[in-house]
């Protein structure tokens, strides 16, 4: 498939941590059209975590973890086949791209599942960076600095859902649009 006819895949994910051996918790997905960006689906799925005792007590109140929310929360393989089919022939796209791209292909990887998206992706700091990099008002290129910056209410910040549908305004202003 040429890469012009993929959708774009805005993608959040909060963890329970940041190092390796944490888990994913949420997942945000914002899909949109390639062709003219417009928003075609959006998708959360909290996510059960085998090891809720080895999580980092700071990253699970970041991420506004409470046990009663995640209840109902689903196992991660069957989070991540949805995820697969929601993905497919799509270009992911997010903010720090690396932390949530290592996340998934390790997740898919310990689940046995294939992607079903490109093999490249797109990162927000990066288009960022190239966008206003000659801008003297802006001092980093963190999330809140760009929502500031694009005045861009960030809704609850660090919430999978919130964080993708923001990375999808992000990445619209930076286009012109």
């Amino acid at each position: 498939m040429n890469f012009k006819d993929m959708d774009l895949a805005f993608v959040d994910l909060e963890t329970t941590g940041r190092d390796f051996e944490h888990e994913i918790m949420e997942i945000g997905l914002v899909r949109a059209s390639g062709f003219n960006f417009s928003l075609i689906d959006e998708w959360e799925v909290k996510v059960k975590p085998k090891h809720i005792e080895t999580a980092d007590r700071e990253s699970l109140k970041i991420a506004h973890y409470k046990e009663e929310d995640w209840k109902d929360a689903v196992e991660l393989e069957d989070a991540l086949k949805i995820f697969l089919k929601k993905t497919e022939n799509t270009i992911l796209v997010a903010h720090n791209l690396v932390f949530d791209w290592f996340y998934i292909h390790k997740a898919l990887k310990d689940c046995g599942l294939t992607p079903a998206f490109w093999i490249k992706g797109l990162d927000t700091v990066s288009l960022a960076w190239l966008a206003l990099r000659n801008n003297p008002k802006i001092k980093t290129l963190s999330f809140p600095e760009l929502m500031r910056n694009f005045d861009i209410d960030p809704g609850k910040l660090h919430s999978a859902m919130d964080d993708a549908r923001n990375t999808y305004k992000v990445f619209l202003k930076i286009m012109g649009k």
